[in-house]
């Protein structure tokens, strides 16, 4: 049977939400750091991939290499008719409108309710939400579930396109989601500075790849990147640092008008 598109991407959604949710129930009930089991099971997940591709049912016709083609009612593609009246290409899709809506979905929820406040709470410090009575392990999960979620909908995003396939030949975990990484610290951590930052580094990943080869090294955009993303990480701790100093200044600044009073 064949899938609207908008089913795909719910079932995509809620399949990435509970793989998000098994690091999460080990760093809310075991203190497991998530970014270790996150890579780990990224890993599982892929090999996970290559198998289930080889199955015969799930196949290409003929090979064992390849997912099947998308069908016509998954795809995302834009409407014939609006693509041959704005003169766009055939390949032309919803995949950037739709990822610029789940960003602003998260900022909603992250800034306008409470369910937001709380996720943030317990990120900042778990053991004060706790003591605030929120459900700081439950929080921990739920934080893990929707990231689970929003990189099972990135995927499900490129393949429903029907631009790539995937390959149970390949042999690494495909580097987007460490791209994601980068944008989100370049985007300030917030949903849609990640979407600016997004575009910032896939023009440079794309563009690095235009470079004339025999002047530059063909890892010259990640290179430029990775300077970016160092240079930010470099402003959070003197920002960290400058306001750890003026908290001191004006502690010792009291301490002595208190002292003369």
């Amino acid at each position: 049977f064949k899938l609207p598109w908008y089913l795909c991407l719910v079932g995509a959604a809620l399949f990435g939400a509970l793989w998000g949710a098994i690091p999460g129930i080990f760093k809310a009930y075991l203190n497991i750091n998530e970014v270790i089991t996150s890579i780990m099971f990224n890993w599982i997940a892929f090999y996970l991939s290559n198998y289930i591709v080889s199955i015969p049912a799930i196949h290409s016709e003929g090979a064992a290499e390849a997912t099947k083609n998308v069908s016509d009612a998954a795809r995302i593609l834009l409407p014939e008719g609006i693509r041959e009246a704005l003169g766009l290409a055939n390949t032309t899709n919803w995949g950037i409108i739709l990822a610029g809506l789940f960003a602003i979905a998260i900022y909603l929820i992250i800034e306008k309710t409470t369910l937001g406040y709380e996720l943030k709470a317990t990120g900042g410090n778990k053991h004060a939400a706790k003591y605030s009575g929120m459900a700081e392990k439950r929080n921990t999960i739920m934080t893990l579930m929707i990231s689970g979620a929003l990189a099972a909908l990135g995927a499900a995003l490129l393949y429903l396109t029907g631009f790539e396939q995937w390959q149970c030949s390949t042999s690494s975990v495909p580097g987007m989601g460490f791209s994601g990484i980068a944008a989100a610290f370049l985007g300030g951590l917030h949903p849609i500075g990640a979407i600016l930052s997004s575009f910032f580094i896939q023009h440079i990943t794309i563009g690095g790849a235009y470079v004339d080869k025999t002047m530059y090294c063909a890892q010259i955009s990640d290179l430029i990147s990775a300077i970016i993303i160092y240079l930010c990480g470099f402003v959070l701790f003197m920002k960290h640092a400058m306001n750890t100093g003026i908290d001191k200044w004006e502690e010792n600044k009291k301490a002595k008008l208190s002292a003369q009073n």
